[in-house]
């Protein structure tokens, strides 16, 4: 690697600002070294490593080799990924690795289908609401070379009625396949070395048998300390009343769209299909509601017993598969045949599905119910998904390299590893070679009351108020929890400083409405605390409001924990103190960005003062100085601090 990475190294010639970076070195170093050995690899790389370099050019350069035949980079934000395929991968293919070729892998679900608009179009089956919406589609069809529906964005339900779904796709068989902007897409991913991908995508890929991509045999986790929460999310199961109103509209809605809307379907078996579709809507709207009830306000709500909810829709569902497989004995037409076969499995999938939910199906699972909005969900998780992990990504795969800035506590990768089930792997902590000590200050008050107290709420609004007279802008205000931001921003009131605060517009506006202004604040909870950045001015102080600790009474959480106790570990110092380390290390990760950036970040949690567990926080972080006087941030952002008043120590 010392022939990309070293002094005098290519990327020297082709990396404008090239820094030479031993990290960076050594990280390409070792994941070169796991490639060729088909070893796993975990590194967690410090602000300003350049990671993305040193994975991707000793991926490139053994796929180059021809040691490795196909290779997957996963990320989990959107940021990242287009950082990748636009820039950093277009670069090193141009002036290193000419011969590869990479490909950027969406979801099915993001391609438009040619037959279902078609479909839509011939049968009528849109809304008069729609109608602009489908113009605009019409419009687009004829220019766009992707099908994507990001360069489109359709809002509202329009879309859903013409992407692709993988159940309802004829293939080989499609009127329109040669046209398919689905097979295009994956005739192109075949015939690529590198493919590009989320990790919501790579577990769909994973639970479908590995149907979604082409084969690959190593993969790179970007951002991987996230990689259990979306395991989590494609492991289990979950049935809701939107699933089922999904699926009973696209057979008949209640405004009379959908499949069985169709001329060629009127007759009585299809009327039978009609009727028992409204029963099922019925049922299934009185079933829901009986879980919405139970919840009783609350947003999630352990379901502690099998049955706890009547299962009154499994009949109707029965009644429902026997007519539409009537209906598809007797159809004429193959491609009705085909859409109404789709339908059936489906029905058989929801049936199963509610089985697993309302019985209690699988061992080793928690079982709860959550609202969010109008979605009312009955959900099964795995209790520990690391057996499941280890066996269908670390058993199967040759070489699996994880990275992120946030994966290791206390240079240890110990938890991680329990959590995803990795047994061995090679092991690398690359600090940042930022200057931290120069750059920051760390802010953390010693008179705080902690969480827990009764004059917690006035005196963190006292606290933060005086920050926010100071910096008069460019800060970002992290918190755990929706209720103590809205408190907060219904205490706090400075004159000439704007609020924004998460919720009150979409996440993307928010943060452009912040970087074009210097006298904004932004508040945001847990999608704030990582993916945002803000380099240079635009970002002068994080404020940390509290540990980011995990509820212990949520559902999935409780039942962890539970489950630890019972092997004898300590649920707390094991997994909530570890988690909340990982968490508390993004949110920290947001001031700087660059090797010139400099701020403040405070902490207003006194606990990582007070509590023994408090200094694993601290530790955690890079060696920055400490101060616990306000007037500190001051000088600090003003440039008055000098001398004995820095560095500070605890």
């Amino acid at each position: 690697m010392e022939r990309y990475f070293g002094k005098e190294g290519a990327l020297k010639d082709i990396l404008e600002g090239f820094e030479w970076r031993f990290e960076q070195l050594k990280m390409a170093e070792h994941v070169h070294s796991a490639l060729k050995r088909r070893d796993h690899l975990l590194v967690e790389a410090g602000t300003g490593v350049g990671k993305s370099f040193a994975y991707l050019v000793p991926v490139l350069d053994m796929l180059s080799s021809g040691e490795i035949e196909r290779a997957v980079v996963s990320t989990y934000t959107k940021a990242l990924q287009r950082q990748l395929i636009e820039k950093d991968i277009p670069l090193m293919v141009k002036h290193l690795f000419p011969d590869i070729k990479y490909a950027l892998c969406f979801g099915s679900e993001n391609y438009l289908c040619l037959r279902r608009l078609d479909g839509l179009r011939k049968y009528g089956l849109f809304e008069a609401y729609e109608e602009a919406d489908l113009e605009s589609l019409l419009g687009w069809v004829e220019q766009t070379d992707t099908g994507l529906w990001h360069e489109i964005a359709l809002q509202g339900g329009l879309w859903g009625k013409v992407c692709r779904e993988s159940d309802l796709c004829h293939g080989r068989d499609c009127r329109f396949y040669q046209e398919c902007f689905y097979q295009k897409a994956r005739a192109l991913q075949k015939k690529a070395h590198l493919l590009v991908v989320n990790h919501h995508l790579f577990f769909a890929n994973l639970v479908s048998g590995w149907n979604v991509l082409p084969g690959f045999e190593t993969v790179v986790f970007d951002e991987a300390h996230e990689l259990e929460s979306v395991a989590t999310e494609y492991l289990g199961v979950e049935v809701s009343n939107t699933r089922f109103k999904y699926m009973l509209d696209g057979l008949f809605s209640e405004k009379g769209k959908g499949l069985l809307a169709r001329a060629e379907l009127i007759g009585k078996i299809a009327e039978s299909a009609k009727s028992t579709i409204s029963r099922l809507r019925d049922q299934a709207n009185r079933f829901f509601s009986r879980v919405y009830e139970w919840l009783g306000g609350e947003k999630s709500r352990r379901i502690q017993e099998p049955n706890q909810f009547l299962d009154i829709l499994s009949e109707h569902l029965d009644s429902l598969r026997q007519d539409l497989e009537g209906l598809r004995l007797s159809a004429d037409e193959e491609e009705l045949k085909k859409d109404l076969g789709a339908f059936v499995q489906r029905i058989d999938g929801l049936k199963d599905a509610l089985m697993v939910v309302v019985e209690q199906a699988y061992e080793s699972h928690v079982y709860w119910a959550r609202q969010e909005g109008r979605k009312i969900s009955l959900i099964a998780t795995p209790v520990e998904p690391a057996e499941m992990l280890r066996h269908l990504v670390f058993d199967a795969l040759e070489s699996v390299v994880l990275t992120s800035a946030t994966l290791a506590v206390g240079r240890s990768f110990r938890y991680i590893k329990d959590r995803l089930g990795i047994d061995e792997a090679d092991e690398l902590v690359l600090e940042s070679p930022f200057n931290y000590r120069e750059n920051m200050i760390l802010y953390i008050p010693r008179d705080m009351p902690e969480p827990s107290a009764e004059d917690y709420v006035p005196s963190m609004a006292r606290e933060l108020q005086s920050i926010l007279e100071i910096t008069r802008g460019r800060t970002l205000v992290l918190f755990t929890s929706y209720s103590m931001l809205e408190e907060m921003k219904n205490m706090i009131r400075i004159p000439d400083i704007n609020i924004l605060c998460q919720g009150d517009a979409e996440s993307y506006s928010l943060i452009e409405r912040f970087k074009a202004s210097e006298d904004s604040v932004l508040f945001g909870t847990y999608t704030f605390w990582q993916g945002i950045d803000l380099p240079g001015e635009q970002l002068k102080c994080v404020v940390i409001t509290k540990l980011p600790f995990s509820v212990p009474t949520e559902p999935v959480i409780e039942a962890r924990m539970e489950y630890l106790a019972l092997r004898g570990i300590d649920p707390f110092m094991n997994y909530q103190v570890p988690e909340a380390i990982i968490t508390f290390k993004q949110g920290f990760g947001r001031l700087i960005r660059r090797a010139s950036d400099t701020g403040v970040v405070s902490v207003l949690d006194s606990r990582v003062l007070r509590r023994q567990y408090g200094r694993a926080f601290l530790e955690s972080i890079p060696d920055v100085p400490v101060t616990h006087r306000l007037q500190d941030i001051r000088a600090f952002l003003t440039g008055k601090m000098q001398g004995s008043n820095h560095p500070f120590a605890l």
